[in-house]
């Protein structure tokens, strides 16, 4: 006996007519339920938008004042996120490598050596102590020239554009150790420590914005450590990192392959994800990678359109849907919506700053639809009613 597995038109139809009203009826029961969270008399003084959208059937939840723009804190790392995982790819590596001009004599490098900074968050005692380690694997054993080092991989900037300034902020420079700006002293320890001689001349090494010579970045580097764009992904959005998401922002920026590029180039490359994602630039403003400033604006249906545009594109989703905090396990939602439905069935990005609470991200309906939305609340003078809102209509979208 065979069987024949293709669906014939009538009984689709026939699914369809049953399954029609219950989806129907279950949209209801969630557009029901928000309404009915809004009559609160909190949101008389605040500005609420929210946009839920069904990827998995194509089709609009609810949406109020999806397309006012507000203020996103921290979801505006979705942003950056996405269009680094867009623009760069998963794979994408931050550098930090040691270059030089010279060449090895008897154990001496006779030129100078050139630090480049990739501006990787995570660049610590470790990877410093690993270059040193290499150079002196290369036969290194002295180095007659200077330090030098190269931070042409962005701008001089040391602060995002809107940033306060009572804020705090960490110095963005592309040579950072420890989460600080890299001091020459540091350097010459680890070369020290691995057996390295320094001359008088490396040893008065001094910090300058400076670009290494075009014959030292054009050779294979002396020493180099990589870090993984997913690797910084994983703090920048479970922990809200401000310094890995300003790194990421920095990223794209160099992509433009213009040295000392800055927020201009970096967002020429998002307004490019943003287009492809179907969003006018109209819509939205963006003024840094980690949603301190106050020019970043954003609105739930533009969050929203992008997350649905990440969950259709198989090079974002995986890393992205990874990186985001889950509701009752970990990250900034660890302890939210817990011994709910959401507990486990949210993956959202958290975002907090004076009068703004936002959640972006995605939820997993009990039918196994994927729902992306958005729940931004502006002008509240705390953040607490902003929250328990959020935590209820993921619950409502879970039920």
């Amino acid at each position: 006996m065979t069987h024949n597995f293709r669906t014939p038109k009538r009984m689709v139809g026939l699914l369809l007519t049953c399954l029609l009203p219950l989806l129907a009826q279950a949209q209801s029961a969630l557009q029901a339920t928000i309404d009915s969270l809004l009559t609160d008399s909190t949101w008389q003084t605040a500005q609420v938008g929210i946009c839920i959208y069904d990827i998995s059937a194509d089709s609009m939840l609810y949406a109020y004042n999806a397309h006012q723009r507000m203020r996103p804190a921290s979801t505006e790392k979705v942003v950056t996120a996405i269009a680094a995982l867009d623009n760069l790819g998963p794979n994408h590596l931050l550098r930090t490598t040691c270059c030089t001009t010279g060449s090895v004599t008897d154990g001496v490098l006779t030129s100078d050596l050139w630090l480049a900074g990739g501006m990787d968050p995570t660049f610590a005692a470790t990877q410093l102590q690993r270059l040193a380690r290499q150079l002196r694997a290369q036969g290194i054993d002295s180095i007659a020239g200077r330090l030098r080092f190269d931070l042409s991989m962005k701008d001089t900037l040391q602060w995002g554009w809107g940033w306060c300034w009572d804020d705090d902020n960490h110095t963005l420079t592309p040579l950072l150790y420890d989460r600080k700006p890299l001091a020459p002293a540091q350097v010459a320890a680890a070369l020290q420590k691995a057996g390295i001689r320094l001359a008088p001349a490396a040893l008065a090494a001094t910090m300058r914005a400076e670009a290494m010579p075009p014959a030292a970045r054009q050779r294979n580097p002396l020493a180099e450590t990589t870090t993984l764009l997913t690797e910084v992904l994983m703090p920048m959005m479970k922990e809200s990192d401000n310094l890995y998401a300003e790194s990421v922002f920095y990223q794209l920026a160099a992509r433009t392959g213009r040295p000392w590029a800055g927020r201009k180039q970096a967002i020429s490359l998002i307004h490019n994800t943003m287009k492809r994602a179907g969003i006018s630039p109209e819509a939205y403003n963006v003024a840094d990678g980690s949603g301190l400033s106050l020019y970043n604006y954003q609105t739930p249906a533009t969050l929203t359109r992008l997350l649905t545009y990440a969950a259709r594109g198989s090079a974002i989703y995986p890393a992205l849907s990874q990186s985001l905090p889950i509701a009752a396990v970990d990250g900034t939602l660890k302890t939210r919506m817990t011994d709910t439905p959401a507990a486990g069935n949210v993956r959202a990005k958290t975002g907090t700053v004076t009068g703004v609470t936002s959640l972006a991200g995605y939820a997993t309906r009990p039918d196994g639809h994927l729902v992306a939305f958005t729940i931004i609340v502006n002008g509240l003078q705390k953040g607490a009613p902003g929250r328990t809102l959020q935590d209820n209509i993921c619950v409502a979208i879970c039920k």
